[in-house]
């Protein structure tokens, strides 16, 4: 059987770029001084900002549309196919992430820039992929709870998880700069907006210092960084300490004690990763999405991104061709 690997469905990480695309206009978004900067010429300059994606680097405003397009016509197949999400898949997802995030789902979300109803879009996107993939494929009991106990029994399982402090750090070269920072925070200056001004590490500075969960046995994270995140009190900081070339400020935000999670709780998430998995294989999904794309209706209104329409649509016809392809001979009428 092939590996798969367990896990919740994966928030985003990044910032939700279709909603800042959104309402595009001559309203003043920034004034400096006075002087207007409009929310029109901000989207401009978002839409050119370079994103890495699997397929490369692209800009911004031509990764948001191919991803808006692709979401929407996976919602449509899954409606075509009669396995639109339902409520109780949401629900059932947002109660797993609930008790996955340690804390208030809602505070959590809001660290990363998201709503409630940004996280059901998502995962009700994610579902339909799901659906569509895993359409018609049966996975019998006796093999979800097979692969439970393999993953139970695995030396780092996914269903097993250790204590785990979340910590947020300020780090930076300069010993003076995170001087003074440790003065600032000790006079009641918040934390996360002194780590977001002092960090000189790109991904602390936009997380506001937010460092992540981290548990005695974890290897990624230095051996000073795991020893006060376990013997500081939550909410409190220790003093500056060097770590390699940084020096740095750890602070112990919330605890969450070691956990198992049982077989009744993650057996439908086991099963639906392995009907996916099955169904990649030998459904059909890949065809008929290609297909459903190819013979899509797609209407851009930028000038600038009519390019993109065409693009996907060439390499879907390409690709769906590729597959009637008869062996050894040329695609037949």
């Amino acid at each position: 059987m092939h590996k798969i690997r367990f896990s919740l469905i994966a928030l985003v990480a990044l910032a939700i770029l279709s909603t800042l695309l959104a309402g595009c206009g001559k309203k003043s978004m920034v004034k400096v001084n006075g002087e207007s900067v409009s929310r029109e010429e901000f989207v401009s300059r978002l839409e050119q900002v370079p994103v890495q994606t699997q397929q490369g680097t692209k800009m911004a405003g031509q990764y948001v549309i191919e991803q808006i397009i692709g979401e929407k016509l996976i919602a449509e197949l899954a409606e075509k196919e009669k396995v639109a999400p339902t409520e109780a898949q949401i629900e059932k997802k947002i109660t797993a992430i609930k008790k996955e995030s340690g804390g208030d789902l809602k505070k959590v979300l809001a660290q990363r820039g998201m709503t409630m109803d940004d996280l059901k879009k998502q995962l009700t996107i994610q579902q339909a992929l799901v659906n569509v993939v895993s359409k018609d494929v049966k996975i019998p009991d006796a093999d979800v709870k097979k692969a439970y106990d393999q993953a139970l029994a695995a030396k780092n399982s996914p269903f097993k998880r250790p204590e785990q402090v979340f910590v947020s750090v300020i780090a930076a070269s300069d010993k003076n700069a995170v001087d003074k920072a440790y003065k600032l925070i000790s006079g009641g200056t918040d934390f996360s907006t002194v780590a977001m001004q002092t960090n000189d590490i790109p991904v602390l500075k936009q997380s506001q210092g937010k460092l992540g969960w981290v548990s005695k046995g974890d290897a990624q994270f230095g051996a000073q960084i795991r020893s006060y995140a376990f013997s500081l009190e939550m909410g409190k900081f220790s003093k500056p300490f060097k770590d390699d070339d940084k020096w740095v400020i750890v602070k112990a935000e919330r605890k969450r004690d070691a956990y198992t999670q049982k077989y009744d709780d993650v057996k439908d998430m086991i099963r639906e990763q392995m009907a996916v998995a099955k169904g990649s294989q030998t459904g059909t999904f890949r065809k008929d999405m290609q297909k459903f794309t190819k013979d899509a209706d797609i209407v851009v209104g930028s000038e600038r991104y009519k390019g993109v329409v065409d693009k996907i649509k060439k390499e879907a016809a390409a690709s769906l061709e590729e597959k009637l392809q008869p062996a050894g001979g040329k695609a037949t009428k």
